[in-house]
């Protein structure tokens, strides 16, 4: 499968690719929690990959030529299932993010990866985990008469 830039639209607001026959979109969306990789039935919801990249902008551009290249061999007619088969982890999606490394740093379910000379890329990945900052100390009640 391949596919070809069009400009960005609700469901994926950074970067948007359609595959060349018109079935599949994938792309870029910024969140707060990061940029989110998701790829759906053309003119749909995207349903079938949805994951955050975290917030290292130099994760993005590998990721998503990584997933272009685990997508080439797929046949464009095929369904969500045959998608699942190729991110495996991306049907249940419980917290997809924790395959990135993966798929950047090689063979990712059998295909060919994006590979990092040093490694560093990997090591640079956090995942967002969807919690909340902590929040910074209180300052102390001032005692009586301390004026």
């Amino acid at each position: 499968m391949t596919f070809r830039r069009v400009p960005p639209n609700f469901d994926y607001r950074a970067t948007r690719l359609v595959s060349e026959g018109g079935r599949w979109e994938l792309g870029l969306s910024p969140y707060a929690g990061g940029m989110r990789l998701r790829m759906g039935a053309a003119g749909r919801p995207p349903k079938v990959v949805d994951f955050c990249l975290g917030t290292d902008p130099a994760v993005v551009m590998p990721a998503l030529v990584a997933v272009l290249r685990l997508l080439e061999p797929v046949d464009e007619q095929t369904d969500a299932a045959g998608i699942d088969r190729v991110f495996p982890w991306a049907g249940t999606r419980p917290d997809p993010a924790r395959h990135l490394a993966g798929l950047l740093s090689g063979p990712a379910g059998g295909e060919a990866g994006i590979r990092r000379e040093s490694g560093a890329g990997a090591a640079r990945y956090q995942p967002h985990t969807h919690s909340k900052p902590p929040s910074p100390p209180r300052p102390e009640p001032e005692k009586a008469g301390s004026r």
